[in-house]
């Protein structure tokens, strides 16, 4: 099982994975091969904290309250054990095992707000096992604000286009994007705090859990994709090579730009922390 990868930069990763075998569910969003199903139950287990994926600051006062630790508990267990598991199964899958704690084939999902709770689903999920891919945070918070700025574009201008409906009717719809992460320094300090509960979670599993950088699996894929395929239980492939299906010039992709490197410069002590000295 595999939880909560950073989404930025993984998405080729989790491919390369559910190619050699890796379930990572039935209703995946497209082209990030993130489950449906754990997104929707991992934003209800926020929200119960009144915290979201850009705001997570609840989720310390969540984890700490042990009656509603332990009744977010019993609702995650009751979800993945529920017909409702048949949007991660398949009709197939489902019909075959009815949970998902009696699935047992190689199997995983993929929602970077797991890292924010994966306390809670390892009450769930005992025996769970980690993957954690951390990516400069540069590149991270630049790609969020690339994403944001895209989405603030066209929310504004679908606006302008039915400006004088409004006259009549209510606006109905609303922004779903973050405008924290419209600010490259707010999305730095975002990663941060992403990067380091997944530190804790990698330290509390020991040999549970796999953590490496997306820059060094692009420049040396093959030594990280064999050792990922024996932690999955996949069917070891020991002569394919993966160097030429990963893009290494995505690495450190910000260096290419004066005004990344300086905000990279700016935060040299917050990248270091996290293991990022070459900034």
């Amino acid at each position: 099982m595999v939880l909560g990868m950073h989404r930025s930069g993984t998405s080729m990763l989790a491919n390369l994975l559910a190619d050699a075998g890796l379930f990572l569910g039935h209703k995946t969003q497209p082209g990030h091969q993130e489950a449906e199903f754990f997104q929707r139950l991992n934003i209800y287990v926020l929200q119960e904290g009144s915290a979201a994926w850009d705001r997570p600051d609840g989720v310390d006062d969540l984890l700490a309250d042990q009656r509603t630790r332990d009744y977010l508990i019993d609702y995650m267990k009751t979800s993945v054990d529920s017909p409702r598991a048949v949007n991660f199964l398949g009709p197939s899958r489902w019909l075959r095992t009815r949970s998902l704690t009696g699935f047992t084939d190689p199997w995983g999902w993929k929602d970077p707000r797991t890292t924010l709770l994966w306390p809670l689903w390892l009450e769930v999920f005992p025996q769970a096992k980690v993957i954690h891919v951390t990516r400069h945070g540069v590149d991270v918070a630049r790609s969020l604000q690339v994403r944001t700025d895209a989405s603030i574009d066209e929310y504004v201008d679908a606006y302008q286009r039915r400006r004088q409906l409004y006259r009549l009717v209510g606006r109905r719809r609303r922004f779903e994007p973050s405008l924290r992460v419209a600010d490259i320094d707010a999305g730095l300090a975002l990663w941060e705090v992403y990067v380091a509960a997944a530190h804790e979670a990698v330290e509390a599993l020991g040999e549970r859990a796999v953590e490496f950088r997306y820059e060094d699996f692009l420049a040396d894929p093959d030594p990280i994709m064999h050792r990922l395929l024996d932690f999955c239980e996949l069917e070891p492939t020991p002569d394919r090579s993966w160097a030429d299906e990963v893009l290494g010039s995505r690495a450190f992709a910000h260096r290419g730009d004066a005004g990344l490197v300086a905000v990279a410069e700016r935060h040299r002590d917050r990248l270091a922390r996290h293991g990022y000295n070459d900034a």
